[in-house]
């Protein structure tokens, strides 16, 4: 049986980038919205997409992907190393129900970043996140491989000792950012 061929780096990166900053934006006030978003990712979304990597409570905004090295990851597939800058949101005052203005019609696709600005919703200091994403051929069509975070629902969750966790369920040994920089591979940053 042939190997399954490799995504192209490039396309890779652009994917993971995107993908990060929606994996890493929600809204309590719509959590429908990230489901929406987050299932044209997913080969085949197993739960709720809403909920992947995320509680369900509170607001949370990505603003910024970079994304940086492409490796190999077994048979047809990659990780892409992603830092991301977001912008949690604590609530404030009387939130009351969201006003129900229609959202205009505007050509693109829709992300999931809520609004910068939110009835009953203070932003505070922004911050970089690192994750490692998965990226996989499904067919013709570039995918985030989140089998681990959608399809292993079932199984025991047997992290290696040494992985680092960035608490968005892609662990990677090599984004560790309290390893000594002798000990990571890939990069400086």
């Amino acid at each position: 049986m042939d190997p399954q061929p490799a995504p192209h780096p490039a396309e890779a990166a652009a994917l993971a980038g995107a993908f990060a900053v929606d994996y890493l934006s929600w809204d309590e006030d719509d959590p429908a919205r990230r489901g929406l978003v987050l299932a044209d990712y997913l080969p085949v979304p197993g739960g709720d997409p809403a909920r992947l990597g995320w509680s369900g409570h509170g607001r949370q905004r990505a603003e910024f992907a970079l994304p940086g090295l492409v490796r190999p990851d077994g048979d047809g597939r990659v990780l892409v190393d992603v830092r991301v800058r977001v912008t949690p949101y604590r609530p404030v005052g009387g939130r009351g129900d969201p006003p129900v203005d229609p959202e205009p019609e505007i050509v693109g696709t829709p992300a999931v970043a809520p609004a910068p600005t939110g009835r009953g919703w203070r932003s505070l200091a922004s911050y970089w996140i690192r994750i490692s994403v998965p990226i996989a051929l499904d067919g013709s069509r570039l995918v985030v491989d989140a089998w681990e975070e959608t399809l292993g629902e079932d199984e025991p969750s047997a992290e290696p000792a040494g992985e680092a966790d960035d608490g968005s369920g892609f662990t990677d040994p090599t984004l560790d950012d309290d390893a000594p920089v002798a000990e990571r591979t890939g990069g400086a940053w």
